[in-house]
């Protein structure tokens, strides 16, 4: 059977992967402690639950406007422009099929084939994945020597005729690195001075630890504003991760091209999930995403205090936000666990799963071997539960 070429460039995702595996083990009766956990372990607001009970009637199961609806995209548009600094109108804001969906579209309006696309590694493996499918070519910026966030002289070294786009997730995704300010303000200034768009991920953006700034290129240099498009999610900061509901703002112009394209793959976004995230737009649940950061501070506190007594694996970087712990296994590598060789880093992961019984997710899902990717968006018994086991098993590597 001939496939076009695409289909073919790429692979499906390792983060989805490790999660799937483990919830199947956890069917067939297995207890694994699910560290690859990309959402939080939170039930929704309740009153999100709520307001999607009372918008199933009969009145909200048509089509919505593309790019949504007035009123979400108003509170949306308010929204963005409080937590930014920076002034988006409604008509300058989309909410799409999930933060990944808008991150797709970006890529199919923004890239060429042939043009290059400058993304962070370790970074989400679908950064490049959709960059490829629409006909880009990613070109890794590696971060593991510059605290995990690009730097502006490598970002230029690697600039080309064909660069038209560079991808910032902050924070980070898998590391939780934070980009600080200072160094946010000289890589937009660099976009500004060489045309290259800044398709800027800040899905995390809420979930920084108490005195973290998280900040937008468009707030440090105004120049940045025409090229921004900025990426967010309702998802980790509501616990609504299976709405697949998020949204992008930026130029009017992008903005309309994004909702012709819209308008031929989802239409738009499920008209129930729009009515019922409309308090979450309007900043009534801001103290659920308080609450949450309060909670994920704690986590970091005690998986920080556990890897101080576990040999062989240690944090790569103290994160600043999101909830993930990037490890440094490379200790490891090479070597036997529980008699079993362990040469690359997918191997520990299924070694770990076997014999610690946690799931993690292997760098390799992040261009990083020598790593794996730690989730405390879970219940701390269950933390505590699963890196005791970790311990355990760490004693056993010859």
């Amino acid at each position: 059977m001939r496939l076009a070429a695409r289909a073919h460039s790429v692979s499906g995702s390792k983060t989805s992967g490790t999660r799937n595996k483990a919830e199947a083990l956890r069917a067939q009766g297995v207890e694994i402690v699910n560290f690859a956990a990309g959402e939080l372990d939170l039930a929704p607001p309740a009153e999100v639950l709520r307001a999607l009970h009372v918008a199933a009637d009969a009145d909200t199961h048509r089509y919505t406007d593309t790019a949504g609806l007035p009123a979400l995209r108003a509170a949306l548009a308010e929204r963005i422009s409080r937590l930014s600094g920076v002034s988006y109108e409604p008509a300058e804001v989309i909410v799409t099929t999930g933060a990944k969906h808008g991150l797709h579209l970006a890529a199919l309006a923004l890239l060429d084939p042939g043009d290059e696309a400058l993304v962070p590694n370790p970074g989400w493996g679908t950064f490049a994945a959709q960059i490829r499918i629409a006909g880009g070519e990613p070109v890794a910026v590696q971060t593991s020597d510059t605290g995990f966030v690009p730097d502006v002289d490598r970002l230029e070294a690697l600039r080309t005729p064909r660069t038209r786009m560079l991808v910032l997730n902050t924070p980070n995704n898998p590391t939780g690195a934070v980009c600080p300010p200072e160094q946010l303000a000289r890589i937009a200034a660099w976009a500004v001075a060489h045309r290259v768009w800044i398709v800027f991920d800040e899905c995390y953006g809420e979930l920084v630890l108490p005195g973290v700034e998280h900040a937008h290129p468009a707030a440090l240099v105004p120049e940045a504003r025409e090229l921004t498009v900025g990426i967010g999610s309702f998802s980790k900061s509501f616990a609504v991760t299976g709405w697949r509901a998020g949204h992008v703002h930026g130029p009017r112009a992008i903005i309309d091209v994004l909702k012709n394209l819209q308008s031929h793959t989802a239409s738009n976004v499920t008209s129930v999930v729009q009515h019922a995230l409309l308090p979450a737009a309007r900043g009534e649940l801001d103290g659920f995403t308080a609450q949450a950061r309060d909670i994920l501070a704690h986590r970091h506190a005690r998986v920080a205090e556990a890897f101080a007594t576990i040999d062989h694996i240690r944090p790569a970087t103290t994160p600043e936000g999101a909830f993930y712990y990037f490890l440094d296994v490379r200790e490891v590598l090479g070597r036997k666990v529980g008699g079993v060789p362990v040469p690359d880093t997918d191997t520990l992961t299924g070694v770990l799963m076997e014999q610690a019984r946690i799931a993690v997710t292997p760098g390799t899902a992040f261009g990083a071997e020598g790593f794996v990717r730690l989730s405390y968006a879970i219940a701390e018994d269950r933390i505590a539960e699963g890196l005791d086991s970790l311990r355990e098993v760490m004693t056993h590597v010859e």
